[in-house]
């Protein structure tokens, strides 16, 4: 422990101050839309494990891993939580903490590529203030925790294949498993891992090594990963070929029927192909999206010169597999014509692998005579994303870069802002804070849901002075926008909430 502490502690340093953070402003967040559907799912899993209640089956389970929500509800349960205050409040805390953990495996990862505490730190810091992953790190119980363990696992792939022992190749099945329980997407890192061993069993071949070492260690990757999926996904204790190829197939060809403002106009259905594109370019801070391609270019060219460098059990593979895991998942959505939409979050996970190729780009750099100055820019650029995410806190969510407009009212009429209605949360605390006796306040369609989500989420003493009513009985109308970019034609704005001059939060008084 001591040696990990002096080889790691400035890490260490970093992830107690981020907790810190993270346990100040955790009860900031409103629920988001999804929560309550994606907390269903782990108690069907749940009572299906503990009590082999049929729900899971007899309800028609969408076919979503639930490793996740699983821990999420046992959570729950030991600690006895009734009220809905307590358990959200539990569920955005225990999100963020697989997230902060994740980051410090980032953390360690940069170190042992790089040898440098340096990029380390630099590493850990871009992980951690990506400002719209960060605000999701505490109500996204689906895409944060993915996004999780793709780091620790990729965390885990470097150590397993540079001390090449086997009990480091189970436990890296182990994770392998466990990410794919949360998201079947994670079979493509399962994929990368057992290619990687296959490549290593292959050379020694050819080299005339024995080759049983390495076939125990591509049985004991197989064997973790396997289990693991088996046990943390109680939706393929049921013949598990058949519920895992129908879920696979059901999220490569997903069925949204959904509306997204983009570039102003509503988009439904399949989306243009620039979707993806459009937002990774407009939501992430700028150097980055520079030093990110720019890894990505130098690698490829690395690759074109030395394959052999990077197919063999090298660090440079360890880019290779950055270079697939930010592509290969891109790649597959434009083919396969999958559904995404708000914003990219489906693809979160790819940005730690990016981060990766980042890192790697600049590392080139701060070699070179521009040290100092690579240095200097890549701090004003944290310094921007900390600064918006202070400002604007608890809307890291709507963060957008340089290379869209922010004039007036700009974003809020051309792309989807507060989208998952977490915000409703401070509509309803403004009002309770600055009005007496009771509430009677509305909602258009696209922001019922967020709206009871909310009023559920508020302080049992206070729950009792709202009422979600119909717009002729309601004295206030709230909404975030959605699905109608324009203004309302209610007499008078009692509050807002503004980020980068656009709107996201706005609550009328209709009389």
């Amino acid at each position: 422990m001591k040696k990990f502490l002096l080889t790691y502690y400035p890490g260490v340093l970093l992830f107690i101050a981020a907790l810190f953070v993270g346990l100040y402003v955790y009860q900031d967040y409103g629920m988001s839309w999804d929560e309550p559907e994606q907390r269903w799912p782990g108690i069907m899993n749940y009572e299906y494990m503990t009590s082999g209640k049929q729900d899971l089956f007899t309800e028609g389970s969408d076919g979503h891993g639930a490793g996740f929500e699983i821990v999420l509800v046992f959570l729950e349960r030991k600690m006895h939580l009734t009220h809905t205050r307590d358990i959200y409040l539990m569920r955005h805390f225990a999100t963020h903490l697989l997230f902060l953990v994740s980051v410090f495996f980032g953390y360690v990862l940069v170190y042992r590529l790089f040898r440098s505490k340096l990029l380390a730190c630099l590493g850990f810091l871009m992980l951690l203030c990506a400002p719209r992953i960060y605000a999701h790190s505490f109500f996204n119980s689906k895409d944060i925790p993915f996004l999780s363990m793709v780091i620790i696992t990729l965390a885990v792939y470097q150590f397993a294949f540079d001390k090449n022992k086997p009990a480091l190749y189970f436990l890296l099945g182990l994770l392998c498993g466990y990410m794919t329980s949360i998201r079947i997407m994670g079979v493509m890192l399962c994929l990368l891992v057992l290619l990687s061993l296959i490549a290593d069993m292959t050379s020694g071949l050819l080299r005339e090594e024995k080759v049983w070492p390495r076939l125990l260690h591509l049985l004991l990757f197989v064997t973790g990963c396997s289990s693991m999926l088996f046990a943390a996904w109680p939706y393929l204790w049921r013949d598990p070929l058949m519920h895992f190829t129908g879920s696979f197939s059901m999220f490569s060809h997903f069925d949204w029927g959904g509306t997204v403002l983009f570039k102003g106009k509503m988009e439904q259905g399949v989306l243009p192909w620039t979707y993806f594109p459009t937002w990774f370019f407009i939501s992430n801070p700028v150097l980055w999206l520079v030093a990110g391609f720019g890894g990505l270019v130098w690698i490829l060219i690395a690759i074109g010169r030395r394959p052999r460098a990077f197919l063999s059990n090298t660090e440079e593979r360890n880019f290779l597999i950055y270079v697939l895991c930010f592509c290969g998942p891109i790649l597959a959505v434009f083919f396969l014509h999958s559904i995404i939409y708000d914003d990219w979050r489906h693809l979160y996970f790819v940005y730690p692998p990016f981060v990766f190729l980042a890192l790697y780009f600049i590392s080139k750099l701060i070699h070179g005579r521009y040290k100092l100055v690579v240095l200097g820019a890549c701090m004003v650029q944290l310094g921007f994303a900390v600064s918006f995410m202070v400002v604007n806190h608890p809307f890291q969510q709507v963060y957008f870069n340089e290379l869209v407009s922010h004039d007036k009212e700009y974003l809020r009429k051309n792309y989807d802002l507060e989208y998952w209605g977490c915000g409703f949360y401070q509509g309803l605390n403004h009002l309770l804070a600055t009005t007496k006796g009771i509430i009677k306040i509305t909602a258009d369609d696209a922001g019922a849901v967020p709206l009871r989500n909310n009023i559920r989420m508020l302080r049992e003493q206070d729950k009792g002075r709202v009422e979600m009513t119909n717009e002729a009985n309601a004295d206030y109308f709230i909404t975030n926008y959605r699905l109608h970019p324009n203004d309302f034609a209610y007499p008078k704005v009692e509050h807002s909430i503004t980020a980068l001059n656009s709107t996201i939060i706005c609550v009328y008084k209709m009389r």
